[in-house]
């Protein structure tokens, strides 16, 4: 049995608000004296503007929230996500149904975060790493923020994975 927890760190998520705040005061300043005859329509882009760096700022406060708790129980590799005490089993994976994990860069992962799970609160410091797996004839993969621990362990039951 094994158990770890990733979280996002604050630093960075605070270091993208004020990046988001100084680029809005910028555009902000732009915007507001745009009009087209003689309807100011400035003010409507700024409070535009407003509500989407308001939108995009809950949206990063409330990434920092969720963590990701990865457990390897008898032969089975399980993902909960947390958020407060609530506790979200989000994959459920046989070891031997894994048929690959390998290391895999941000750019591949942001163009598949659509696509297919994600169990990562990416914190550019930790490597992520895609797993890809098949049961039942269904295969699927996720991505996740993995300890080199964690790798070891997978890399005692599976040999298919890449560092």
């Amino acid at each position: 049995m094994y158990k770890e927890t990733v979280a996002r760190k604050k630093m960075p998520t605070i270091f993208i608000i004020v990046i988001y705040l100084a680029t809005y005061v910028v555009i902000s300043d732009v915007v507001k004296n745009v009009s087209m005859g003689s309807i100011l329509i400035g003010e409507y882009l700024k409070i535009a503007l407003t509500l989407l760096v308001l939108v995009i700022i809950i949206k990063q406060v409330n990434k920092c929230s969720i963590r990701y708790k990865y457990s390897i129980i008898a032969d089975e590799l399980i993902i909960y996500r947390l958020k407060g005490s609530r506790e979200e089993v989000i994959e459920s994976v046989k070891l031997g149904d894994i048929q690959c994990v390998e290391k895999t860069n941000l750019l591949k992962y942001n163009l598949d975060r659509f696509f297919c799970k994600k169990c990562a609160c990416i914190n550019f410091i930790n490597d992520v790493y895609e797993c890809k797996y098949s049961n039942n004839n269904n295969s699927g993969k996720f991505y996740f923020e993995p300890s080199y621990k964690l790798i070891s362990k997978l890399n005692i039951f599976n040999n298919n994975i890449k560092h």
